[in-house]
């Protein structure tokens, strides 16, 4: 279906923290009679997290689909002015070497100076602080949030539906004194989920948002759809006879014909899974054919925007065919998109927005805050975070300019500062690795298509040589897509090992799968490579049948990185008739565009890209790498039927059973290194510099970091 497929595209530019599942039809729902739906009753087991709140029995008498015309509760209460003005003595200032982009709210940018900004606004998608229904802890495990919500219940109806009725903690405030209440969390799973936001507002990474609920893909649609009844003109023949006509070069190019765009007949404007019940009870209901999944809990999670201030004046309709808005937000959408976006006058989190200038985001402590999931609430009254040099900032943070330089992975800085007795490390195992990603495979005239070549490539780049230019050997070499710091690692890693292919520095293996490949000849693509004539110059390379060398040509988003995988690739490389290079590359300008669309090798720039790759909470490789989402970013064209059983059962083990996911884990990480769609290089150690200063700081993971795990630091 057209709309399934194009909401599959927008999904795969979300990357991390999108829970995808296929839906049972693909016709619209048509709607139905607001008579009350009959309901089973089937209550979840109490879940063993101690901050989760427990599951109750739904009351006989209790109908979540009740339904009702509902306005928004704008109580105020006074807001308590902040003691205190921004010195640094009361200011945490933390530096980065890249500048956060003014992008305060999710679902246009994703990079990770943005999200510790909007995390401490408690609009982050992990940790603590957030201000949802679900929060992650910082071991990963999902729980309903008591900060929030108060009381929790289940129930499936007669077609396997399961819905989560939510009440909302009443006392709950924004920033500005109004009341958070169950308008906030529908409104913003209508808002969020809407085509006025997705599409015409420009927020496609908010397009992931409630995917499993039941109707998401007629409501998220867009309102025009190419017609799918629209033929091709066919191409008119060139007339042999006719006198040849010089080109005018000063002519137009003719546009090629394109479908015309007609109204969407699946688009509906309610979200039928999304119920409102009264001003601090909201329901949300999980579609059938997306059950059961491992991280169910994820597929309910709602992070609210104020909604007062995202759609003011607009009510919310409820009735048996779900919920929907009393008006068009198209205009509320753009508002939000062009003025809130960049400045959230208006939060619920730890800390409000006072001001994005120079490179310096200023944040100020939030006395509304209602608590992390743990109840405890920020102690700091400022923070800064701010742009640093990469050549000055372990200087600056020795000056006292800084008081934490998150994330470092070069080894110079490491020592400098392990050498300094008057400052300290904070050292956490990183959950994701460095990556070589490969060109798409849609591309299946590049050598990297070739299961061969990506392995023999594996064989000719020496990672552990890597490891001890880039990070001072701090790190594990990792051979598939998996962190030692995943529990299924810790339950199955030692088999995994026994198992695997080791992807070792290996000239002899390297030429093994090369000469299983279209890659056998001389530079006359008839004379038979010979790989002892081979040697670390490059001079003799190998070549296919048209007279093409073998050519890996790498974008480097990390210079230091890509200059150590280059030195300790090159020779290597040419030893086995491969040619390598690596270049700087910008992510935004170069690597971004070149991932994201297939090329001819005319065309061709860069056929592998060295970055680094993050896992969220949620583990759910599906939305990656399965072959529903072929041709959008990051799957790339990438199909393997193996690996996308394993990843359905990975999705459909039931929550709970730990050892189903991870036997269906193992089989999905085994075939990865396998036929490898992409090179892991190391598992690396997460360095966070702090100042004596701070204080804290063991609290922080890669899964809560600094800003997610802001409750937890003072500052001495």
């Amino acid at each position: 279906m057209k709309v399934k497929k194009l909401l599959a595209l927008l999904l795969a530019a979300v990357m991390i923290l999108a829970f995808v599942a296929a839906c049972a039809d693909d016709t619209p729902p048509a709607p139905v009679e607001t008579d009350d739906p009959v309901v089973e009753e089937t209550p979840d087991e109490p879940d063993d997290e101690p901050e989760e709140v427990e599951l109750v029995e739904v009351p006989d008498d209790f109908d979540p689909f009740a339904g009702g015309t509902f306005a928004n509760v704008t109580d105020q209460v006074d807001v308590p002015a902040l003691d205190a003005t921004p010195t640094r003595e009361n200011t945490l200032i933390v530096g980065y070497n890249v500048a956060f982009t003014g992008d305060a709210i999710h679902g246009f940018t994703n990079a990770s100076y943005d999200w510790t900004v909007r995390a401490l606004m408690g609009m982050g998608t992990r940790g603590n602080v957030a201000v949802a229904n679900v929060v992650f802890s910082p071991a990963g495990e999902m729980f309903v949030n008591s900060t929030i919500i108060d009381e929790v219940m289940t129930q499936y109806d007669d077609d396997g539906n399961k819905t989560y009725v939510f009440r909302v903690q009443e006392g709950l405030n924004w920033s500005d004194g109004t009341a958070l209440t169950a308008f906030d969390f529908v409104a913003t799973a209508l808002f969020r989920n809407s085509p006025e936001w997705i599409f015409e507002a420009g927020a496609t990474m908010d397009a992931s948002d409630l995917v499993d609920i039941l109707g998401w893909e007629y409501f998220a649609a867009p309102f025009e759809i190419e017609d799918p009844n629209w033929v091709e003109p066919e191409e008119v023949e060139d007339d042999e006879d006719a006198e040849e006509v010089e080109d005018d070069e000063d002519a137009e190019e003719v546009e090629p014909a394109a479908p015309p765009m007609i109204t969407n007949p699946d688009r509906v404007d309610y979200f039928r899974g999304v119920h409102m019940i009264d001003d601090y009870t909201f329901a949300i209901t999980i579609d059938a054919a997306n059950l059961p999944y491992f991280y169910e809990l994820s597929s309910v999670r709602v992070q609210p925007f104020p909604a007062h201030v995202m759609i003011p004046g607009v009510e919310i309709i409820t009735d048996a065919n779900g919920s929907r808005f009393s008006a068009d937000i198209q205009t509320h959408a753009h508002n939000f998109a062009e003025t809130y976006r960049f400045n959230p006058t208006v939060v619920a989190g730890p800390y409000t927005f006072v001001s994005f200038e120079n490179n310096i985001v200023t944040l100020a402590r939030n006395p509304l805050f209602p608590g992390d999931a743990h109840g405890n609430v920020a102690q700091i009254d400022f923070i800064q975070q701010i742009m640093v040099s990469d050549e000055t900032d372990v200087d600056q943070f020795f000056a006292g300019e800084v008081d934490i330089l998150p994330d470092q992975l070069e080894a110079d800085k490491i020592e400098r500062v392990l050498a300094n007795p008057d400052f300290n490390v904070h050292e956490y195992l990183r959950f994701g690795y460095g990556v070589i990603n490969f060109q798409s495979f849609e591309n299946d005239h590049l050598p990297i298509s070739d299961v061969n070549v990506r392995l023999a490539f594996a064989h000719v780049v020496d990672r552990q040589a890597v490891l001890d230019a880039v990070l001072g050997g701090r790190g594990a070499l990792i051979d598939t897509d998996a962190s030692p710091g995943q529990w299924m690692w810790q339950a199955r890693g030692a088999e995994a090992l026994a198992t695997m292919m080791p992807f070792t520095l290996n000239i002899e293996r390297a030429n093994y799968f090369l000469d299983q490949t279209e890659w056998v000849y001389e530079a006359d693509g008839e004379t038979p490579f010979d790989s002892e004539q081979a040697n670390a110059q490059g001079t003799y390379l190998r070549h296919n049948s048209e007279g093409e060398v073998l050519w890996i040509r790498n974008a480097a988003a990390n210079p230091a990185i890509g200059a150590a995988i280059e030195i300790e690739t090159v020779s290597n490389a040419a030893m086995a008739g491969m040619r390598f290079t690596s270049e700087d590359a910008d992510w935004v300008s170069v690597i971004m565009p070149s991932v994201s669309a297939p090329h001819t090798m005319d065309e061709l720039v860069f056929s592998t890209f060295s970055m680094g790759t993050g896992f969220p909470a949620v583990f759910d490789p599906y939305f990656s790498w399965h072959s529903d989402l072929i041709d959008s970013a990051p799957n790339m064209g990438w199909s393997d039927a193996i690996m996308d059983d394993a990843m359905e059962r990975m999705r459909r083990t039931e929550p709970g059973d730990y050892e189903g996911f991870a036997e269906a884990w193992f089989d999905y990480i085994i075939r990865f290194n396998e036929v490898l769609p992409a090179f892991p290089l190391y598992n690396n150690m997460w360095m966070d510099f702090y100042s004596p200063r701070v204080s804290g700081m063991s609290a922080i993971s890669d899964l809560s970091n600094w800003a997610e795990g802001i409750t937890a630091l003072s500052l001495n």
